[in-house]
């Protein structure tokens, strides 16, 4: 008979024991602090009400288990199997749920505030108005949908991939309609980078192809600095190619390269340049002054667009 400790753990005996002891219902029943055996069985389990704060129960088994109103709080449960699990309005403040599966989950009205849902999978998990998501720890923002579904073949992978795009959309809104605007853009930047993934490479690449471009220029308006790096890039790489188009190759002409590669880039003019340099140069100065004001103004609407949410 385990006794909750980490060298005399809980089994799922125990759990029933004392719900039986406390009249048959989880309700009030205080299990704070204490350690379950790992991956412990308690499918379909009725606990709610139940008193788990800073509970351990790794890769607990909890599907179909009904949880409602438990206290939650600070609880280990990274790796959990919580499917079709009823979670509405569990505390769950600071719990650990590291690549816990949530799918069909119940979360409406719970409180996930500060909690760790990095690599989470959250399908169809319904979470509310009143479900509390502020400070949740999401990692790099990928869930676990996402991740799995890299590994899958190229039919299942894109079907997953759409389920992948409303799970993003539906946490997107959940943040603008709380005003944490920052987040919404981080799940906005993801929701478009998995419907890119949906995308087919044939018979229309250049769909696939332009979508990439811009995240790789401005992360589709959520990252201006992203436009500031591609900028430097064609700034260094134009003057490189001056450099090496010059007849004088040390590092004196690599400065003077540099800045006419800048002044081409900002379109300020060449003064007296005009005259020393080859039509070709000239062209390619003309292309690179036309992507320069083309990146200019990409980068002051995504950066207003950062600013004034």
């Amino acid at each position: 008979m385990g006794d909750g400790t980490k060298e005399n753990p809980y089994t799922r005996e125990d759990v029933l024991r004392l719900i039986k002891e406390n009249g048959d219902t989880a309700k009030g029943l205080v299990l704070s602090h204490k350690v379950f055996v790992e991956a412990i069985d308690l499918n379909a389990f009725h606990l709610e009400g139940i008193h788990l704060f800073d509970a351990h129960l790794k890769k607990a088994h909890l599907m179909d288990a009904h949880l409602e109103n438990a206290g939650l709080g600070y609880a280990y449960l990274k790796e959990a199997h919580l499917m079709g699990t009823n979670l509405e309005c569990a505390d769950l403040e600071r719990a650990q749920l590291q690549g816990a599966g949530l799918t069909d989950t119940n979360i409406k009205g719970a409180d996930l505030s500060d909690a760790n849902l990095e690599g989470a999978y959250l399908l169809r998990a319904e979470f509310s108005h009143d479900t509390n998501l502020n400070g949740v720890y999401w990692g790099n923002f990928i869930i676990g949908e996402e991740r799995e579904g890299e590994e899958l073949e190229v039919e299942e992978r894109e079907y997953q991939l759409h389920l992948v795009v409303d799970i993003y959309r539906r946490l997107k809104l959940w943040y603008t309609e709380h005003g944490i605007y920052d987040v919404a853009g981080k799940f906005f930047f993801r929701e478009i980078t998995a419907k890119r993934k949906t995308m087919d490479w044939w018979p229309k690449p250049w769909n696939r192809a332009f979508s990439k471009l811009i995240s790789i220029l401005c992360g589709y308006g959520e990252k201006p600095e992203r436009v500031v790096i591609s900028a430097a890039t064609v700034i260094l790489i134009a003057a490189f190619i001056y450099f090496l188009a010059g007849s004088v190759l040390e590092w004196s002409a690599f400065w003077s390269s540099l800045y006419f590669s800048m002044v081409s880039f900002t379109a300020l003019g060449y003064g007296s340049w005009v005259g020393t340099t080859s039509d070709w140069i000239r062209g390619l100065g003309a292309a690179e002054s036309f992507l320069g004001v083309f990146m200019m103004a990409l980068f002051i609407v995504t950066f207003v667009r950062k600013m004034t949410r």
